[in-house]
Formats: structure tokens, C-alpha cells, sequence
């Protein structure tokens, strides 16, 4: 039977097998191997062997997704409206924006006295946290001189403290030149509202009696910290 519509020298039967071997030809090809948004000045979408391009108004590639080793490249930014999650180790320090603030600071006092009994307070650094920062590492060192004005053999005492707490002292007998006391520690889970702060000091006694105030005493305290996200 000749169809018209085909052609006349095919019969129908043929035909249809014709159509359905291109059929069967077009499933196993990838038929958006060079597809396109088909946008004026190269702008929108394509697809070649390489993987997935977006094009920008210009006709820049923005976006490329790529077939041949699965890497994604971003040309402008990314907008991440979500959690971002990703392998630990993945993003190094290199690759941050300030991942770490360093801070150093000093204190210090002169002309003072020495009493016994607790450690006293002599010099404070009080310290603000950077916004966006909930950790910190922290190194503290006190000098102190004093000398003794009792007569009697005697011993000062230093210690260096965070938020009061300290890690033990230092004694120095008698005239007590260069007495050194010093704190490391690394503090977690601060929080941080705009302003928050905590505090470093330097604190000495006398053993046995007060030491006067004379101008031979002094003390110097010297902290590095640093702030990590």
C-alpha cells in the first residue's frame, strides 16, 4: 500500500521502521551535547562534551560545571542561603579572611606596697573581644622588682591571672629583683556581644610583713592573645 503523505515509493510498514531505528539511535545519544538557551550575545546556557556553562549578560562564562573531572568554578559570587557543609581540613587558613586576630597589650605599677596574706591585685589589662571571635589563646607574663623594707628576710610572691583564676605563683626572696610570673591558656566558648571583655592582671604579696611603698618597686605586665573563630 503506497501512502501519499510518505512518499510514493515508500510503503508504510518501512517507514515506521525507519522511524522507530532513529528513535532507537536518539536514547542512547546525549542530544544536549551541544544545547543552548540559544540567548543574544552568548549570554544564558550551554552544553558541549566539557559539562555546563552560564554565561553572564556580557557573554562571560560565570559558572562552569564540569564533565571531565567534576570541579565546579565560580567566576562572581556565591550566595549560600543555607549550611554550607563541608570535609574537615577542606578550607585552610589561606583561604579565610582573618581567621585569626592578634592582640597585645601591657600593664604596669610602680611605688607600691606588699602586703601578706592573698595576692593583690597591681596592674589589669582589660580585654574586648573582636566581634565573631569565641576563642582565644592567651600568654602572660609579669616582671616584677621589689624591695624588701622590712629588715627581716622575707619573700614576694607573683602570680598572673585570667578572670582572677591563676595557675599558681612565683616566689623571690628577700629584695625580690626580677621576679617573673607567668599564665598560658586557651579559653573557649566566649561570648561575644559587641563589647564583651574579660580581664589579665598581675598579683603580688610579702610573705611574713608589709612591704612599703618606696620607689624601688615595680612591675610590668605583658599578654599576647590570640582571637580564632
Amino acid at each position: 500500500m503506497v501512502n501519499a503523505i510518505l512518499g510514493m515509493g515508500q510503503d508504510l510498514p518501512e517507514r515506521l521502521r525507519q522511524i522507530e531505528n532513529r528513535l532507537r539511535d536518539l536514547s542512547t545519544q546525549p542530544i544536549l551535547l551541544h544545547a543552548s538557551t540559544g540567548q543574544d550575545g552568548g549570554q544564558g546556557l550551554s552544553t558541549d562534551k566539557n559539562g555546563l556553562h552560564l554565561f553572564d549578560p556580557t557573554g562571560t562564562e560565570s559558572v562552569t560545571l564540569s564533565t571531565i573531572d567534576g570541579s565546579a568554578n565560580f567566576n562572581g559570587n556565591v550566595n549560600i542561603n543555607g549550611n554550607l557543609a563541608v570535609p574537615n581540613g577542606s578550607i585552610t587558613n589561606a583561604a579565610l579572611q582573618a581567621p585569626v586576630s592578634p592582640l597585645s597589650a601591657h600593664a604596669e605599677a610602680s611605688a607600691f606596697a606588699l602586703n601578706t596574706g592573698a595576692n593583690v591585685e597591681l596592674a589589669r589589662i582589660t580585654v574586648t573581644v573582636p566581634a565573631g571571635f569565641t576563642k582565644a589563646a592567651i600568654s602572660a607574663t609579669a616582671i616584677m622588682n621589689a624591695r624588701n623594707t622590712t629588715g627581716a628576710l622575707d619573700s614576694a610572691y607573683l602570680t598572673c591571672t585570667i578572670n582572677g583564676v591563676g595557675n599558681g605563683w612565683s616566689a623571690q626572696v628577700d629584695a625580690a629583683s626580677g621576679n617573673v610570673a607567668h599564665l598560658t591558656k586557651c579559653i573557649t566558648g566566649i561570648l561575644n556581644p559587641v563589647g564583651s571583655t574579660f580581664y589579665i592582671t598581675a598579683a603580688a604579696s610579702s610573705g611574713l610583713a608589709t612591704w612599703t611603698v618606696d620607689s624601688a618597686k615595680a612591675l610590668n605586665l605583658d599578654a599576647m592573645v590570640l582571637f580564632y573563630r
